[in-house]
């Protein structure tokens, strides 16, 4: 006669292996931002910003305060695109307007995610005022004669974490096993994943979402 078991029992024991198959607690964490970054088809484009302070700016020449703008994109080619545009303030230099681009090829490539990126940059000094925080409005009085724009290869580990955070998403979309991989090298994962756990705005969703 076979043993009737109680729909209601509560005793895992009784319902056999079926606790066993269930994820490991220490690999769930990880699972939404790689899906989430899986699900995001490019080509996409996207806007982000940020504010940081001296507090989410480490480094000496991090210091003072910053506001950022960001157009996060990978093109039809796999091409990742990354423009930064913004102010710093309040620190030992002079006040600076800027503009960036880092971008990275669609593989084949000699550069690896999580690796370098060319970057064009044109920068302007000059005087911010206008803002408080939480404020949208910033006034700049450039400075005449002082515009310096080039180009070079940047190391990741050169880079603003602002910076990084929004190269990570993109190469996390282009190539989710990968840069996983190279960001677990770094040893950078953690924090990365940590942060765009809870970032509603990561990988585009909150305009996908509008």
């Amino acid at each position: 006669m076979k043993v009737w078991v109680d729909p209601k029992e509560t005793a895992t024991g009784a319902w056999g292996d079926a606790a066993a198959d269930a994820p490991e607690p220490s690999a769930s964490p990880a699972a939404p931002v790689v899906e989430r970054a899986h699900a995001t088809r490019y080509p996409i484009q996207y806007a982000d910003g940020a504010f940081l302070t001296p507090s989410t700016m480490p480094g000496a020449e991090s210091s003072g305060y910053a506001r950022l703008q960001f157009n996060c994109a990978v093109d039809g080619a796999g091409t990742i695109k990354l423009t930064a545009r913004g102010y710093r303030w309040g620190g030992d230099g002079p006040d600076v307007r800027f503009k960036s681009l880092l971008s990275r090829e669609p593989e084949p490539t000699e550069t690896l995610p999580v690796g370098t990126y060319e970057r064009w940059h044109r920068s302007q000094d000059g005087i911010v005022s206008g803002f408080e925080a939480g404020d949208e409005y910033i006034d700049f009085e450039p400075e005449d004669g002082t515009t310096e724009e080039g180009r070079e290869r940047r190391e990741w580990g050169r880079l603003r974490w602002a910076v990084r955070l929004r190269l990570a998403e993109l190469e996390l979309i282009r190539n989710a096993a990968f840069a996983r991989y190279r960001l677990r090298e770094c040893d950078e994962w953690e924090a990365v994943r940590g942060t765009l756990r809870w970032k509603p705005t990561a990988f585009g969703d909150a305009e996908r979402g509008a």
